[in-house]
């Protein structure tokens, strides 16, 4: 998974071509220290403006597909395999997202609720011998695969997401970050809140202040509202042991079992 413990956000000096001086603001982040996330940041600003030297406008900062996801982690859940099982982040507007190593997560997009996306939602999963819980969402459908690990981006993974008609944005962005994500907390705007200003890392307290005043409204707004709802089961394959706790988790935290309305 593409996410890192450590952010900071650094400012340096860069001069075009033409001569003209500004200030660059760049995002470092590392897994070992903070002090090796300024020194990433460090190296990134020297990057980029021996860019703007050479006469060029840098698109983006970074190569997208090399770049960590500038989230908060707010906790992890390990199983001694190969790094973190799962990770809690915050995304860039407020809401709480699960990613996960190999537990897939399935989005489905369906406006109005369907028969025929749910009829081929239950045959993908008995024609692929996959255990799985459906679930409704805002936009669409979620579907958990329980008696399998699928490593994202891998070949397997991308056939199984594109047999259940996955968003494409979503299968792009499986590959890229090395994780399945799943929404944990509603979207703001759906629960008649602004946006998040404040990016993530802080520039300063003043930023966590206004951070931690948004977050208190968020979470009184969140109150009467659900992320997704359960709706079935199919295939009696037995479950990953692992993947129990995060199903919990995940009912949990998106209110599954509630009547709720969905945002």
């Amino acid at each position: 998974m593409k996410l890192a413990k450590f952010w900071v956000r650094e400012t340096g000096q860069a001069t075009t071509a033409d001569g003209e001086d500004f200030e660059l603001s760049v995002r470092g982040w590392s897994n070992e220290s903070l002090d090796a996330a300024r020194a990433s940041a460090r190296e990134a600003i020297k990057r980029i403006a021996a860019v703007f030297v050479s006469g060029q406008r840098p698109k983006s900062q970074y190569t997208y597909g090399d770049r960590a996801l500038a989230e908060p982690i707010l906790r992890e859940f390990t199983d001694g395999g190969d790094g973190p099982m799962a990770i809690v982040t915050r995304n860039r507007y407020g809401a709480d997202v699960l990613n996960t190593r190999d537990l897939m997560f399935v989005d489905v997009d369906s406006e109005a609720e369907s028969r025929a996306t749910l009829s081929k939602i239950e045959r993908v999963a008995l024609d692929n011998q996959l255990a799985v819980r459906v679930y409704r969402t805002a936009a669409g459908y979620r579907v958990l695969i329980l008696n399998r690990r699928f490593k994202a981006g891998s070949p397997e993974s991308e056939s199984i997401l594109a047999q259940f008609g996955s968003d494409p944005l979503y299968v792009k962005l499986c590959k890229i970050q090395d994780s399945f994500r799943a929404r944990l907390t509603p979207k703001p705007w759906r629960c008649g809140l602004r946006m998040l200003k404040v990016g993530f890392p802080f520039t300063g307290p003043y930023d966590e202040e206004r951070f931690q005043e948004w977050k208190a409204q968020y979470d009184k707004k969140c109150t009467p509202y659900a992320t997704c709802k359960f709706l079935a089961s199919h295939g009696g394959f037995d479950i990953e042991p692992a993947f129990k706790e995060l199903v919990e988790l995940h009912d949990q935290h998106t209110k599954a079992s509630s009547s709720l309305p969905l945002a």
